[in-house]
């Protein structure tokens, strides 16, 4: 059985296929997308666990835009924001409107792992 549905979300196509390889090997079904509206589409026809969401996506809606369309969608979905950012404050409003952590770029896989497998078990409960 698979260790959970996840959306893997960036723009930088190295990134996701980082992402996508990692988890696929850790058990996880992976699904992938390069902008926000596919990442909305994707999300609502394949109901991920958890969702890994860059917050900077140019073009078409921002990570924080997904984020509230993504809540609105499915409040169940965890999503874990990904970002190069370093601004505290950025973090801390990603997490009022509903994320289940910030993860900041260049992150550790295994750190990574770890806040994927608490979000994945906690979108698998609801």
């Amino acid at each position: 059985m698979a260790e959970g549905r996840l959306l893997v979300v960036d723009d930088e196509r190295e990134i996701t296929a980082v992402l996508e390889e990692h988890f696929r090997a850790a058990g996880y079904a992976v699904d992938v997308a390069h902008s926000g509206s596919d990442a909305l589409l994707m999300a609502a026809a394949r109901r991920p666990d958890a969702v890994l969401l860059d917050v900077t996506m140019p073009p078409g809606p921002d990570g924080a835009e997904v984020l509230s369309r993504l809540r609105a969608l499915d409040p169940t979905v965890a999503v874990v924001m990904l970002t190069g950012n370093g601004d505290v404050e950025l973090a801390r409003s990603l997490l009022r409107a509903g994320a289940f952590d910030y993860v900041p770029k260049p992150f550790e896989l295994d750190v990574l792992e770890r806040v994927v497998a608490a979000a994945t078990a906690l979108g698998r409960r609801a």
